[in-house]
């Protein structure tokens, strides 16, 4: 990370957050949110979107997705983070509905991404980001 992307991270009062869930109902929950909290919100409706997204330049601090969507799963998406932006793996929050399943101790085991079971109200969404901005 460059010394220009650290003093954003550090100085940005309103810290970006980019959700990404085929589900609008939920991004619309999860924007309601972080919009509460200070969170400022980009969307997106796939993996593969999110990903263009950030290669054409979105500045996020963390990103919120969902482990299961129709055009790939949450896994994929985060080999994808891994190789081409390392730097958000870490402040990376995974959702699920089946938080206890294989894919999600994969999640776990392979990528160190917290797992936030669903449903989660936005205590518990602030409280897990909350705490990726404390270990990054």
């Amino acid at each position: 990370m460059s010394d220009s992307e650290l003093t954003t991270l550090r100085t940005d009062p309103s810290p970006a957050v980019l959700v990404i869930d085929d589900d609008a109902s939920m991004r619309a929950a999860v924007r309601r949110f972080l919009e509460r909290e200070g969170y400022r919100v980009e969307e997106s409706t796939s993996g593969r979107e999110a990903l263009t997204q950030l290669r054409e330049g979105a500045s996020v601090r963390l990103i919120v997705t969902d482990l299961k969507m129709k055009d790939g799963s949450g896994g994929w998406l985060l080999a994808q983070l891994g190789y081409e932006f390392p730097t958000l793996l870490p402040r990376t929050l995974v959702v699920s509905g089946d938080a206890d399943g294989a894919a999600a101790a994969h999640v776990v085991a392979r990528w160190r991404c917290p797992i936030l079971p669903k449903p989660f109200g936005a205590a518990e969404l602030i409280d897990a980001l909350q705490e990726l901005e404390r270990a990054g």
